[in-house]
């Protein structure tokens, strides 16, 4: 019986429906923003950590480049040749510990810087001590930077001179020329700066103030430099790789490739990758100027053009070398300026780009990864609860043909006791006289017990079949055997009922694999359903014969046909569910249980067979059972006996 929920049920079921599909959009929708909204902070964490990183690979860079600088001190009130002692032992020592002593390859000493008799001192390792040297030709660049801001300077320090006896009681800014800084306003840049390196000489130079008596001049303040050239091999081949190593890897948000290029144009000094850093500077998460404030085309209106362009295309400096953030977001204090010198590079540019691309495609794929996953969430949220409401629905049906289904047992079960107490009662109060009408009677009275009894088994053997405990004594049987068991247990139902049976068994089956009680179980409820939906013709047809699949006989197939009501095709669908009633045998009025044929289709199956059905509605049906044979090789000889005893059957 095909059983739907009632209107209210229905309409509160698809109200649950729609608000749920509408709370499943509402959150989709929100995860989707949300993701949004976690990609715009992730890119821009990662965005401030990248500047993060390469600020500190500039700073770790920088204390690298200035630890010879750091290391030795002296005191500027000495006189100059004390101060080249103090230097050399500083030097000695500091080399001693340092990770990267090979860095440096010379340092210089230059006396009273500007006057005529100026000299250069050169460190020899060997005895740790200055000696007089002449300018290197490969030094030429930095020694004319010198001449020419040491005049310039000297003539500063002059007039600052001057302005002191003449003005002795105006204030003065003290340690403006304090040990190794640049002065404010001075050619030299702004006061956070503490060297100037030559790019193209590899030459790193710091200023001295001295106040102490030099060996030439007897007072006086004198400006000298410390100049020390690097080794370019050490530089590239250990203190980029190691500075980038830890800097811009460790993780998937800190996998980097960088470069180090020089001007535009410019060759690449180094990188993490052959191909990166000659054509990508337009395509790169970051960038920077390695050396001093960068440079660009225009200078902010009143700026002093000693202190180089205040306007950059990267950002803006203040007078004291801070990096304010810009187009590219840099900052910080700037500590080693550039030498201008015609054939330099000018600047270094660090470049950085993510090994996957940039860091938008990274972010992209960590949201893409996200919303597979949120969306994945969802459509297991969706999925459990369709399950969820399937399957409610399916137990609300199920619950009403329950509830049928023991309203047709109570049925089935009230007439054969209503008949056994009926007749017990004539027997107790003497209504029934003589032999042969109590004999009568006791028939009765066994026939329903049977019935009872039959009703009552098969209940309990759907009841084992649905949980699986029972077991069946499967073994060779033959079909006949089966037939005319089932028909036996039948005989008084189909007598009752007028039905004329029609057998059409091959001779010669080979025996089957099954269970006889159980097989006979399945053949008489097709044999009951038979007689009770076969209608006015009163007929059926039970056919056994041998299964040609494939072109081989590996089976049997026992076939139970009436010309009854027959099933249309919405309940043949459905014909096997527990509990189940076709809508034209409810209408008809014909008592069931509705366990009978799922009963006999678990009972096929337990014996690796099947249970099929063909119907049309006013023409009969066909109910098949195919079993497999107990011995296959029996099959070839058992078919050609059966075609040569019966054509019927070939």
């Amino acid at each position: 019986m095909v059983m739907k929920l009632p209107f209210k049920e229905r309409v509160f079921l698809s109200v649950v429906v729609m608000v749920l599909a509408a709370v499943l959009i509402a959150l989709a929708v929100m995860q989707y923003h949300w993701s949004r909204v976690v990609s715009d902070a992730t890119s821009a964490r990662l965005q401030a950590n990248l500047e993060s990183s390469m600020f500190g690979w500039r700073d770790d860079l920088y204390r690298e480049l200035t630890s010879v600088f750091t290391a030795i001190q002296a005191d500027p009130t000495l006189p100059f040749q004390e101060k080249a002692v103090q230097y050399a032992q500083q030097y000695q020592s500091w080399s001693q510990t340092a990770p990267h002593s090979n860095l440096v390859a010379h340092v210089f000493l230059l006396e009273d810087a500007g006057a005529e008799h100026a000299r250069l001192l050169q460190l020899n390792t060997a005895d740790n001590q200055f000696e007089a040297a002449e300018w290197p030709a490969d030094l030429g660049g930095t020694r004319a930077w010198i001449q020419e801001h040491s005049a310039d300077f000297v003539n500063r320090m002059r007039g600052a001179d001057r302005a002191r006896a003449m003005h002795p009681h105006q204030g003065f800014r003290p340690g403006a020329m304090g040990n190794g800084m640049f002065p404010i306003g001075g050619p030299f840049g702004a006061d956070a700066i503490l060297a100037m390196i030559n790019l193209n000489e590899m030459a790193l130079i710091r200023r001295q103030i001295s106040h102490g008596r030099s060996s030439a001049q007897a007072s006086g303040p004198t400006i000298s430099w410390t100049i020390v050239t690097l080794d370019r091999a050490v530089l590239e081949g250990h203190i980029f790789p190691e500075l980038a190593e830890a800097h811009f890897s460790g993780s998937e948000a800190r996998d980097y490739l960088v470069a180090i290029v020089g001007a535009p144009g410019a060759s690449v000094i180094y990188s993490t990758d052959p191909g990166f850093g000659s054509q990508d500077a337009a395509s790169v998460d970051g960038k920077m100027p390695i050396f001093g404030p960068p440079r660009g085309s225009g200078l902010r209106k009143g700026a002093n053009p000693a202190l180089g362009p205040a306007v950059t295309g990267n950002g803006r400096h203040d007078r004291a070398g801070h990096f304010d953030r810009g187009e590219m977001g840099f900052g910080g204090p700037v500590r080693i300026g550039v030498i201008q010198t015609p054939g330099s590079d000018n600047d270094w540019r660090l470049l950085v780009r993510h090994r996957k691309g940039s860091l938008e495609a990274v972010v992209t794929g960590m949201r893409r990864r996200n919303l597979a996953l949120s969306f994945g969430v969802l459509l297991v949220l969706a999925a459990g609860i369709g399950i969820i409401v399937i399957s409610s629905q399916r137990a609300r049906v199920l619950a009403r043909l329950q509830m049928d289904f023991v309203a047709a047992v109570s049925h089935e079960l009230r007439t054969p006791l209503a008949v056994i107490s009926s007749a017990a009662e004539n027997i107790v109060d003497g209504v029934v006289a003589g032999r042969q009408q109590l004999s009568q009677y006791g028939a009765e009275i066994k026939s329903q017990a049977r019935h009872l009894i039959q009703l009552v088994e098969q209940i309990l053997l759907f009841a084992a079949a649905r949980d699986k405990r029972h077991h069946y004594n499967v073994r060779p049987v033959r079909v006949v055997d089966v037939i005319e068991a089932a028909l036996k247990d039948t005989a008084g139902v189909i007598d009752a009922a007028g039905v004329t049976v029609e057998r059409e068994i091959a001779p010669n089956l080979p025996p089957i694999v099954g269970d006889l009680p159980a097989l006979s179980h399945c053949l008489q409820n097709l044999i009951t359903n038979a007689v009770k939906y076969g209608g006015d013709a009163r007929w059926m047809r039970i056919k056994a014969s041998a299964h040609d699949q494939h072109g081989r006989y590996d089976e049997v197939q026992i076939s139970v046909e009436d010309k009854g009501l027959g099933i249309s095709a919405a309940d043949v669908r459905r014909i096997f569910e527990p509990f189940y009633r076709s809508r034209a045998a409810s209408a008809a009025q014909i008592h069931g249980t509705g366990l009978g044929l799922s009963l006999a289709r678990d009972i096929a199956q337990a014996m690796g067979g099947s249970l099929t059905v063909s119907s049309e509605p006013g023409k009969g049906s066909c109910f098949t059972v195919y079993l497999p044979f107990a011995d296959v090789s029996q099959l070839q000889t058992s078919a050609q006996t059966a075609a040569a005893v019966n054509p019927k059957f070939s």
